[in-house]
C-alpha cells in the first residue's frame, strides 16, 4: 500500500463545537446586555451557544461589511445569528426550542436554504414582503406569508448556515443592504434565503439616512457590474453568458464571436498605439 508522507493532512467533515454563534457588532454595551439577557433565558446558553461580538462602543473599528465578514470566518457553532444589539427575545416564544422546530421545518423544505430572517422581500412586485416583528409599543408588524423564500433579508435578524461558507462583498462598505449582499452571495453559491415564524421585539424600525442611498448607488452599481453578458474563454471552451437565452444564443455564433473580437482587437491596437 502506498504510504503519504507524515506531514499530509486528511480533511474532516467539519464539527462545530457549537449549536449557535450569536453575533452582534456592538456601539451600546448596556443595550447589548439587554439582548443577550433574553437570549440566554431563551435557553441559549453558553454551554451549547459561543457570543462574538465587534466592539464598537469606543471606537468604530469595523463597519458592518467587515465585522461580519471576520464574525462569520471566526464563528464554530452550526448555525451563525448575526443579529442587531436592539432586538429582545419574547419569553415563551422565541426560544431555543422555536427555533430548533423553524430549522427543522426548513430542512424539510428546501435543504438548500442559506439564509434564514424574520423579515425580507420576495423578487417580485406583487405581494412582495415577508415580515412578522414586534415592536416595543406591542404593534407587531405583520406582511404576507411564512415561511417566504425572498432575495433580500432585513439585519435585525439573519441566521446563517455555517456549512453554507458565507461572506459579504469586499468592495462594499458601511452599515446598510448587507442583508441584501449576503442573499446575492447565497444564491450565487447555490443557497437560498427564506423568512421564517420567529417573532421577536426590535426596539427600531429601521434608520434611512444619506448613508442608505449611498450604499445603495455601490450596490447597484456593483451588481450591474457582475451581472452584465461577458464572454468566458475556458482552456477547452469559449462561450458567451449574460440572463438572457437569446444573446446567449447569438453573441456565442461564429458570425457574431468573429465581429466581437475584431472590434476588440482595434480597441486594444488604438489604445497601445496612443
Amino acid at each position: 500500500m502506498t504510504q503519504l508522507p507524515a506531514f499530509i493532512k486528511q480533511v474532516e467533515k467539519t464539527k462545530y463545537p457549537y449549536r449557535y454563534s450569536i453575533c452582534t457588532l456592538v456601539t451600546r454595551k448596556q443595550e447589548y446586555l439587554e439582548m443577550l439577557d433574553t437570549f440566554i433565558k431563551g435557553g441559549f446558553t453558553p454551554d451549547i451557544c459561543e457570543y462574538l461580538i465587534v466592539d464598537n462602543s469606543a471606537v468604530n473599528q469595523m463597519d458592518a461589511y467587515q465585522g461580519i465578514n471576520s464574525l462569520l470566518q471566526k464563528a464554530q457553532g452550526e448555525y451563525i445569528i448575526l443579529c442587531h444589539q436592539d432586538i429582545l427575545l419574547i419569553e415563551g416564544q422565541s426560544n431555543i426550542q422555536a427555533l430548533d422546530k423553524q430549522l427543522a421545518e426548513m430542512d424539510a423544505r428546501d435543504p438548500n436554504w442559506g439564509v434564514l430572517g424574520n423579515a425580507g422581500g420576495a423578487t417580485r412586485l406583487y405581494k412582495r414582503m415577508a415580515i412578522k416583528i414586534a415592536y416595543p409599543n406591542g404593534v407587531i408588524d405583520i406582511q404576507g406569508t411564512v415561511p417566504q423564500k425572498v432575495g433580500c433579508i432585513d439585519e435585525n435578524f439573519m441566521l446563517v448556515k455555517n456549512g453554507a461558507n458565507l461572506a459579504l462583498s469586499g468592495d462594499l462598505s458601511g452599515y446598510h443592504l448587507y442583508g441584501f449582499d449576503l442573499c446575492m452571495v447565497a444564491e450565487l453559491l447555490g443557497y437560498s434565503a427564506w423568512v421564517i415564524d420567529f417573532l421577536l421585539v426590535h426596539k427600531s424600525e429601521g434608520n434611512v439616512n444619506q448613508s442608505y442611498f449611498e450604499i445603495l448607488a455601490q450596490a447597484k452599481t456593483r451588481y450591474t457590474h457582475f451581472m452584465r453578458g461577458r464572454y468566458v474563454n475556458t482552456t477547452i471552451k469559449r462561450f458567451y453568458i449574460s440572463g438572457s437565452k437569446l444573446r446567449n444564443w447569438l453573441f456565442d455564433t461564429r458570425v457574431f464571436r468573429r465581429v466581437i473580437k475584431t472590434s476588440e482587437e482595434i480597441r486594444f491596437k488604438l489604445k497601445n498605439n496612443n
